[in-house]
């Protein structure tokens, strides 16, 4: 009788700590700021990258963010929401801990599907100055 309630308050353990592990976002704030979706031209390749763009900086996605831990938890990277993509209200941008949000944003689509985050760069920070927490895809403007 003992085993099993040992075995069950561990269940319990491991369920509340999975839980917890999707608490990492909150929603959009009051006063969202609006992303404009773009487009980015490279040669020679078939087609541009889709950049976010804001008071006249340029966002390119750059990379992803190095889970931590057994559970890979990624969310001790996101900072606060800023706000969303034009048109559609799921596709969020968020603060980079740690990072300047005129240089860093992570993309997350809250969907509940396939939740992978995308961090992007400002086009005008040097890829030497990538956060430790980032690590690069290998995009080709780089």
């Amino acid at each position: 009788m003992r085993r099993k309630v040992c075995v069950a308050l561990a269940l319990c353990f491991l369920l509340g700590l999975l839980a917890g592990c999707g608490a990492r976002r909150q929603g959009l704030p009051e006063e969202p700021i609006v992303f404009q979706r773009g487009e980015y031209d490279t040669e020679g390749l078939d087609s541009p990258y889709v950049t976010v763009e804001h008071n006249g900086k340029v966002f390119l996605p750059y990379g992803s963010i190095r889970p931590k831990g057994l559970l890979r938890d990624m969310s001790y990277a996101f900072g606060d929401c800023l706000g969303y993509v034009e048109g559609d209200k799921n596709d969020r941008l968020f603060a980079l801990k740690g990072s300047s949000t005129e240089e860093w944003l992570i993309a997350f689509y809250e969907n509940g599907e396939m939740e992978m985050p995308l961090v992007y760069r400002e086009l005008g920070v040097p890829r030497e100055e990538t956060p430790e927490c980032v690590e690069s895809l290998g995009w080709e403007w780089e």
